[in-house]
């Protein structure tokens, strides 16, 4: 799963789903609520940067003229990645949704499901939960389009005298007179590029002559020194455009999510291609960016309180979520590695309802995980 974003951070206030049971001594109807446990999602924010490439019009002198031959020589786009930051998050497993059906008497009880349903707590205090989240802005890559300055500063046209013969009548004769003719011609690409070339030794002659104070009339303070400075290398960086070419580049986001199944060991998450960035699983045209599980099995030796005979209905169901070592590898480079947990690779225990009757105890859950956080009196 592929998103482009623009990381966007806004604030929403979402208020629990509480489903109180007033007191009461006799229920004739029972009181069910369905919750439902967690399975842990792993979300990858891929930072990547795009390279647009623009070849100069001088490319094929830059070394007889500049002895410069690190230059764009193609029109191009390429890719690179720059960072990938790792976070876990809680999502509704859809095979894991339980209900608690009450039909004796108890004391008031406050049962609390996030917005999704996920089990909170039980007997919590009402309060507000301030979480934040992300918002998805759908981007579009808009041309960016290099346009290179008019930098000449010498005419593109060069004249050349040539001499011509006219016939001239004279009283006896026909005869041919010399005559100086001057042409119009368009200068060559080489002699363009030889312009250039001139034009950026002289500005670095300049800034060379007022960095070393070797002017008579000098910038009269530092600051006018350096505004003179930064010109005078913005134009030379102009005219070298011209020869090396120009990289414009810019970083963009994306956003990949990966639900590790209980029992396996990893898979491609996305892959990455030098000219079209990342991308989903199925374009074959960029190298595998794999995500990998080693399941730490931390809770195979735990014993679970067998529930034979026992009422689902009258059972609360939470998770004891296990351990993995989680990598991403990019070929044989290990890009991310880190400890974390995941709730499916993990056991399902419960506990009975009747800890709903005594109003005095709370029991809060980690809803991303569905674990027990804390009990409380």
């Amino acid at each position: 799963m592929i998103f482009r974003t623009l990381l966007v951070s806004v604030v929403v206030i979402s208020c629990q789903w509480n489903t109180t049971a007033q007191k009461r001594r006799t229920l004739e109807t029972p009181s069910t609520v369905v919750y439902a446990l967690p399975q842990t999602v792993i979300k990858l924010n891929v930072k990547a940067e795009k390279s647009i490439l623009k070849r100069g019009p001088f490319a094929d002198y830059a070394k007889k003229f500049l002895n410069v031959s690190d230059v764009v020589v193609a029109d191009g786009v390429e890719w690179k990645l720059k960072s990938i930051d790792v976070s876990a998050y809680g999502e509704v497993d859809p095979e894991q949704y339980h209900k608690i059906t009450t039909s004796v008497d108890y004391e008031p009880s406050l049962i609390s499901l996030t917005p999704d349903g996920l089990i909170s707590g039980f007997n919590l205090q009402k309060k507000k939960m301030l979480g934040a989240e992300k918002e998805v802005v759908f981007i579009n890559d808009d041309e960016v389009k290099i346009e290179y300055g008019r930098f000449a500063i010498d005419p593109i046209i060069k004249y050349k005298e040539d001499t011509v013969f006219k016939v001239v009548e004279t009283d006896t004769a026909f005869v041919k007179v010399p005559v100086l003719e001057k042409q119009a011609l368009v200068k060559s690409m080489e002699e363009k590029a030889e312009e250039a070339a001139h034009q950026i030794f002289k500005l670095r002659k300049r800034r060379f002559k007022i960095l070393t104070a070797n002017y008579e009339v000098l910038p009269p303070d530092g600051k006018a020194y350096e505004l003179i400075v930064k010109e005078l290398e913005k134009l030379e960086n102009d005219y070298l455009s011209l020869f090396i070419g120009k990289r414009v580049a810019f970083a963009e986001n994306f956003e990949f999510l990966y639900t590790p199944k209980s029992g396996e060991t990893g898979g491609v998450i996305f892959r990455m291609s030098p000219q079209t960035g990342p991308v989903g699983v199925n374009d074959l045209g960029g190298k595998p960016i794999r995500i990998d599980f080693k399941n730490l099995e931390t809770t195979r030796e735990l014993a679970i309180v067998p529930t034979a005979g026992v009422t689902a209905q009258k059972q609360i169901f939470y998770r004891i979520p296990g351990m993995a070592d989680l990598s991403i590898s990019n070929g044989k480079d290990i890009l991310y590695k880190n400890r974390i947990s995941i709730a499916q690779f993990g056991k399902i225990t419960s506990m009975p309802a009747e800890v709903l009757m005594n109003e005095n105890y709370s029991i809060e859950f980690y809803p991303d995980l569905g674990s027990i956080k804390n009990v409380s009196k």
